[in-house]
């Protein structure tokens, strides 16, 4: 066990507990069915055991039913409008950094969904260069785009090339500035309100009709906006040829492929060899039910 004080970076997680989640009607019975608070509770304990260089902390509006365990720390965050859940996240994360410049000691922050599962040491992520350091999907460049919109984006319907799972972050003014940028752009783009989200862009967001589950985002700021906001940043470095390193707002950004940081079994099948060489397992949407099974056995 790693002594706390030898801690040289914070995984963050974020929640927010609401009567109404916007995901809500688009999850599987079983999937619904699941105790976030639970779900939490193992990630943060995974985190806790299998990259023990990193202080876990929670930043939720729940903070007083989680303050009871040893190795979480625990940020309380309220959300005042549930419509703008997803803004209010990239605001945190910007609030995060911006409230640690400077912090003698600490290097920075690796920010997870909360049903994503640390699978060993991240320290040596600080090792690279950047300032701010993203998650991209590989078969979401594959085949190139036949053109972008104003928005530097594809809207043919594919996979978001960025996603807002995993993404690590410097206490450095220019992080910061990288998330002042972000939110603009989010801004930006949630001012076509409806007309952003057209039939290809919010596929995502459809489940079956048959089943009761179809519902549609009309505000990218409630649900899946940060990711848009971040492939525009992003796009010059993503699309034609990647730039795995190349300098965004004014900051140093450096592009993971997801395969090794943010993998998410395709199809929701998983072998634990299928892991290996891996850092973040992120059990997406319906895959969220082996939660507790891949937990137990990385704990």
């Amino acid at each position: 066990m790693a002594d706390p004080s030898a801690r040289s970076y914070d995984i963050v997680f974020y929640h927010q507990f609401l009567d109404a989640h916007p995901m809500r009607p688009s999850q599987s019975p079983a999937e619904a069915a699941m105790d976030p608070r639970a779900m939490i509770r193992l990630a943060a304990d995974v985190a806790h055991r299998r990259s023990p260089g990193g202080q876990v902390v929670l930043v939720t509006n729940a903070a007083a039913e989680f303050a009871h365990l040893p190795h979480l720390a625990v940020e309380r965050r309220d959300l005042a409008d549930p419509a703008r859940l997803q803004y209010d996240r990239t605001r945190c994360y910007r609030d995060y950094l911006a409230a640690r410049v400077g912090q003698a000691g600490r290097q920075g922050a690796i920010f997870l969904d909360t049903d994503a599962l640390a699978l060993r040491e991240m320290a040596g992520l600080f090792d690279r260069p950047f300032d701010v350091a993203l998650t991209y999907l590989e078969e979401a460049l594959v085949p190139p785009p036949a053109r972008l919109d104003r928005w530097g984006l594809p809207d043919d319907g594919r996979l978001s090339a960025i996603n807002f799972g995993v993404m690590a972050a410097r206490f450095t003014p220019a992080a910061v500035g990288f998330f002042d940028a972000a939110l603009a752009r989010f801004e930006a783009i949630a001012g076509e309100g409806e007309r952003f989200l057209g039939t290809a862009r919010n596929s995502f967001r459809a489940a079956d009709p048959a089943g009761g589950t179809h519902f549609r985002i009309a505000d990218v700021r409630t649900w899946g906006g940060g990711q848009f906001a971040l492939t525009s940043l992003l796009s010059p470095c993503l699309f034609g040829t990647l730039r795995d390193d190349c300098e965004v707002a004014g900051a140093r950004v450096r592009l993971l492929p997801s395969a090794q940081w943010n993998f998410s079994p395709p199809g929701g099948r998983m072998t634990m060899e299928s892991l290996e060489g891996c850092y973040v397992l992120h059990l997406k949407g319906s895959r969220k039910t082996q939660f507790p099974a891949v937990a137990a056995w990385l704990a």
